[in-house]
């Protein structure tokens, strides 16, 4: 990609496109959850309908975050900011699959609990992180 005219920019371009969808998915989900809304659908169903959305965004987000870092690895390596990242993205990624599934299962039918709730603010809170420490790379 380093060659390339067009290479970084297109993989770049992809990531961030495949970040508005994943965030757009989580943003309605946890927002429902906190009772903001699209209020016809329960917060589990309406994660159940984002799903493949969610997974298709990811998908792409980590490939291309890998091309991304292939092209400027020392960077990466050596940016404070990129490890927090990265260490936010997997800690959200496993919230994301284990407790915040779990509890949106669970609200299929149901009135949103306080704990899931809790759950949307701390989600929203580790996207949130994920995002700014991504941005720190590009300005530092």
């Amino acid at each position: 990609m380093r060659d390339s005219t067009y290479g970084f920019a297109i993989v770049e371009m992809v990531h961030l496109l495949a970040l508005a969808f994943l965030g757009g998915a989580i943003l309605l989900v946890d927002l429902r959850l906190l009772g903001f809304g699209l209020r016809s659908r329960t917060a589990g169903q309406l994660a159940k309908d984002l799903s493949p959305l969610l997974l298709v965004s990811l998908a792409l987000m980590v490939i291309s975050g890998v091309l991304l870092v292939a092209s400027e690895t020392m960077k990466c390596y050596y940016h404070p900011a990129f490890r927090v990242k990265m260490l936010l993205f997997v800690i959200a990624i496993t919230f994301y699959f284990t407790l915040h599934r779990r509890l949106l299962r669970s609200e299929l039918g149901s009135r949103t609990t306080g704990w899931a709730k809790a759950a949307a603010v701390i989600s929203l809170a580790l996207w949130l992180g994920v995002g700014l420490a991504g941005r720190v790379i590009g300005f530092l």
